[in-house]
């Protein structure tokens, strides 16, 4: 997956998650420190968010910050800027932790 396809595929699933619990973009923006155009330009995969800003959106639409990841296997990570690989790779541990804390996974 490109890095556009993944910033884009990013964005709808903050998107959707957010109008299913009925938040605004000013509201999740403002919850998570981020203003209403960062959630716009998120949203819209013109912007990808810092692993930091990810986890607080996930914290703020309470869901785990993986959920707001689309499925990409650990390969295709090789293909990402550097940058974006180690923070796929963070989330994917810490989601992968948290399930066995929980007895999950």
């Amino acid at each position: 997956m490109e890095e556009k396809a993944f910033n884009a595929a990013v964005g709808r699933l903050i998107r959707e998650t957010r109008t299913r619990v009925g938040l605004t973009q000013e509201l999740l923006g403002r919850r998570a420190g981020l203003s209403r155009g960062s959630i716009t330009n998120i949203e819209g995969g013109m912007q990808a968010p810092p692993l930091y800003r990810l986890v607080r959106i996930a914290a703020v639409l309470d869901v785990e910050p993986a959920a707001l990841l689309p499925p990409l296997l650990p390969e295709e990570a090789v293909g990402l800027p550097a940058r974006h690989a180690a923070d796929v790779a963070s989330v994917w541990s810490k989601a992968d932790k948290l399930k066995d804390a929980h007895g999950q996974g």
